[in-house]
Order: structure tokens, then C-alpha cells, then sequence
């Protein structure tokens, strides 16, 4: 899958824990907006799961959130059971990803 962006709207700040609206960028297959878990992740890599986040999950660093609301971000996405987030020093994402599972 190409590499994509998706606008993000915190439900609360940015260095909060709690849920976001995402809605993807086209090239992305699909432009549906999902409410996602959000949380502040302090940093280097990072394993999403879908068995603990079926749809996904925006991750923000604790260090270096996002200056704008909304913000656009990478989006990463697999049809398969886990995202690995490389992340060596906030290079990868320096604002945050968004990690977004697609079928079942």
C-alpha cells in the first residue's frame, strides 16, 4: 500500500491520552473517518496489535506533539495482525503516525 496521510483531531490535547477523529488522504482506499485510540508513546519503536487495537491507533510522541489542530500525519496500514513503528530518535514520524488496520 502507498504511503498516505490522514488529518487527525485530538478529543482532547495532544498530550493526552484518548481518542482521535482520522480521516485518510486520498491515494488511501477509503476516506472513512473512524474515532481511533490515541495515546503518547515516549518514544523508539512501537508494535501495534490488532488484537488490542482492531482498527488502529494514532501515536503521538511525548516530546513533540503536533502544533496544529487538526494535524496531517503519516498513516501506516496492514490487512495483517501487527504495524511495527520504526522510530529511531522521532525521524520516522517526528509529530505522530497513524496506524490503521484494513479488512478482517
Amino acid at each position: 500500500m502507498p504511503e498516505c496521510e490522514a488529518e487527525v483531531m485530538p478529543n482532547q490535547p495532544w498530550n493526552e491520552n484518548g481518542t482521535a477523529i482520522v480521516t485518510p488522504k486520498p491515494p488511501f482506499p477509503t476516506t472513512q473517518t473512524k474515532e481511533l485510540p490515541l495515546v503518547n508513546h515516549s518514544g523508539g519503536d512501537l508494535t501495534v496489535q490488532r488484537s488490542e487495537y482492531p482498527d488502529g491507533l494514532v501515536v503521538i510522541p511525548v516530546d513533540s506533539p503536533p502544533g496544529s489542530q487538526p494535524a496531517t500525519l503519516p498513516l501506516r496500514s496492514s490487512s495483517g495482525g501487527e504495524i511495527i513503528l520504526k522510530n529511531t530518535d522521532h525521524i520516522d514520524w517526528p509529530d505522530g503516525v497513524v496506524t490503521w488496520f484494513t479488512g478482517y
